[in-house]
């Protein structure tokens, strides 16, 4: 749906935000970190900030979930990054607007000067194919030395609203969601496409394990939960003298 009128786009967006806020307050959070300080749920302690990835289709869940500090996010210049960009205005979360297709080069040169933020980036948006993995994380990652943090956000019982190209998760009243992330995935300094493109599988291949495990544990089988800290070889280009 597309408006004319910025005041019905922010009335649209803050009528969202009452709503969803009201709705996550009724949700169970089982959230499960490798380390402390590798979430923007908590006021940074030093100087080191991350790059956060998450899928496209819990991204309601990643900015509901808790409070966030110190946090950007990547949103696209098309109508629904604008009802997007009013969400996040609206939680103290800094969008900046751009994706591969429209204004990406101004995005990009942005969110290297943000020296301060940690940064987030649904790394399939934002028009997919759902769950694949682009480059941009990992060139964002490379140019600013924010090690990449990977997520997976799944709800026990939850509605899915349809889209173009990608479902979004709308966690049901009273349900539990779990988040599991990664160890920090430090990236080499200034890479090559073709060393990104290694990075980028890596990457991928992390995703879809904590994906896969993240489904296990909302079905009730913890069997596998150590495995959440296991080690992440984020050598994650072939030439490691390119790291920092």
């Amino acid at each position: 749906m597309k408006s004319r009128s910025r005041f019905l786009d922010r009335l649209i967006a803050r009528s969202a935000w009452l709503l969803l806020k009201a709705l996550f307050l009724t949700v169970r959070v089982d959230l499960r970190l490798t380390r402390p300080d590798a979430t923007p749920t908590v006021p940074p302690a030093g100087p080191r900030r991350y790059c956060f990835s998450v899928w496209h289709d819990a991204i309601l869940i990643a900015l509901f979930f808790r409070s966030h500090y110190s946090l950007s996010a990547l949103v696209s210049r098309h109508q629904d990054g604008t009802y997007l960009s009013d969400l996040l205005n609206l939680l103290g979360v800094r969008p900046v607007r751009g994706s591969a297709s429209r204004g990406g080069a101004q995005a990009t040169r942005q969110l290297l000067n943000l020296s301060d933020l940690h940064i987030c980036i649904t790394p399939d948006g934002p028009r997919g194919p759902r769950r694949q993995m682009k480059d941009g994380i990992i060139y964002i990652a490379s140019r600013t030395g924010r090690p990449i943090v990977c997520s997976t956000m799944q709800a026990t019982r939850a509605w899915r609203i349809p889209g173009g190209w990608s479902d979004i998760v709308l966690p049901k009243p009273f349900s539990r969601v779990v988040i599991l992330t990664s160890q920090p995935i430090d990236i080499p300094r200034d890479l090559s496409r073709e060393e990104i493109a290694a990075c980028r599988d890596r990457i991928q291949d992390e995703m879809d394990r904590l994906n896969a495990l993240g489904e296990r544990i909302v079905r009730g089988d913890e069997s596998l939960s150590h495995e959440l800290s296991g080690p992440v070889d984020a050598g994650t280009a072939p030439d490691a003298r390119h790291a920092a």
